[in-house]
């Protein structure tokens, strides 16, 4: 189910009695579960109608948190955090053998009580995922696309009486970390670091910010493609001093090469970059410097270089070669002419 769904909710405050919040981004779980609280316990003066239940819960706690009446309220809320109910390998070994009776609970849910599922990974197979969305609402949390980034950065800013402009800001989200946790972090250091100036310039945030493994690949190809191999070397050598794991290392590069593949072979069939770029869902930031990366590099060599990338992750698996050698190959092999 979308996110605008849960929003008209909360903004009817017309709430569902059963929701499952799943995804990776924690972000937004927690900014609309805190929405819901707003709601639920805006009259609570004790406290107390709001339960809380964390790891593997049997089912039979589940339920009698939901049965209990609210203290001197009309509504309350039970949270009910990684329950290992929606993921099939705990969920097979767990040993509530009650799982059956809490999902043919679910259509019960008595008036006066809002249960939230609080999870991550989920596996949609699972009996009880069909039942919350039968007897009431998932939503999804997924990393969000960069461009909803941008803007949403840009209001943040706003928010603190700073002014940043779409590229300024599509170069902050280029660089941070994909959670949106971790780009607020990044934020309120610029943000501090710009004291009483109002404007947000890129070399503010080239000063405070960290930049992120996906940040730093990048960095990694630009040399590639410049062909200056030093450098390029050097990057590596950054990004082991910060323990970066060497195979998740590898698997960036090729990700990335795939990208520029996927990028070469759209403007091949007659699209023009900034088209193909959108099409990709690239940030404007982003699309600039793929497009000038793509012309350093012929089809044919991004084709060869993903190959070689999935055999030297494969020799480094079966133990035939060292993880840094490896990695310095691809880079040697690509920056060659």
């Amino acid at each position: 189910m979308s996110i605008d769904k849960l929003k008209l909710e909360i903004k009817n405050e017309n709430l569902n009695k059963l929701y499952l919040f799943c995804g990776e981004e924690e972000y937004l779980k927690k900014f609309y579960l805190g929405k819901i609280e707003e709601i639920i316990l805006r009259d609570d003066q004790t406290g107390l109608n709001k339960i809380a239940i964390e790891g593997r819960a049997e089912s039979s706690k589940i339920i009698e948190a939901c049965e209990t009446m609210p203290f001197f309220g009309e509504k309350k809320l039970v949270v009910v955090k990684k329950s290992e109910l929606f993921n099939s390998k705990k969920s097979s070994s767990s040993k509530d053998n009650k799982k059956d009776e809490l999902i043919e609970y679910l259509q019960n849910i008595p008036p006066y009580t809002c249960l939230v599922f609080y999870e991550e990974d989920i596996d949609k197979r699972l009996k009880m995922v069909a039942a919350v969305k039968k007897y009431g609402m998932m939503v999804e949390f997924p990393f969000q696309k960069p461009p909803e980034l941008v803007k949403w950065a840009m209001k943040v800013f706003r928010s603190y009486n700073k002014v940043i402009d779409e590229n300024t800001a599509s170069y902050l989200i280029d660089i941070c970390e994909t959670g949106m946790t971790e780009i607020l972090n990044e934020i309120n250091k610029v943000i501090l670091y710009l004291g009483d100036r109002p404007e947000v310039a890129i070399d503010d945030i080239k000063k405070v910010c960290t930049k992120s493994i996906k940040s730093r690949i990048f960095d990694l190809i630009d040399a590639i493609a410049e062909r200056k191999l030093d450098t390029a070397l050097k990057l590596l050598n950054d990004m082991m001093i910060l323990k970066e794991p060497l195979p998740k290392i590898l698997f960036m590069i090729a990700k990335q090469l795939r990208q520029l593949l996927e990028l070469k072979l759209l403007c091949s069939k007659g699209m023009d970059g900034k088209e193909a770029c959108s099409k990709m869902g690239l940030n404007p930031y982003v699309a600039k410097k793929m497009i000038r990366q793509t012309s350093c590099f012929s089809q044919d060599k991004l084709k060869k270089a993903i190959q070689e990338a999935l055999e030297l992750d494969l020799s480094i698996k079966t133990g035939r070669i060292n993880d840094r050698t490896a990695v310095e190959i691809l880079i040697c092999n690509l920056a060659a002419e």
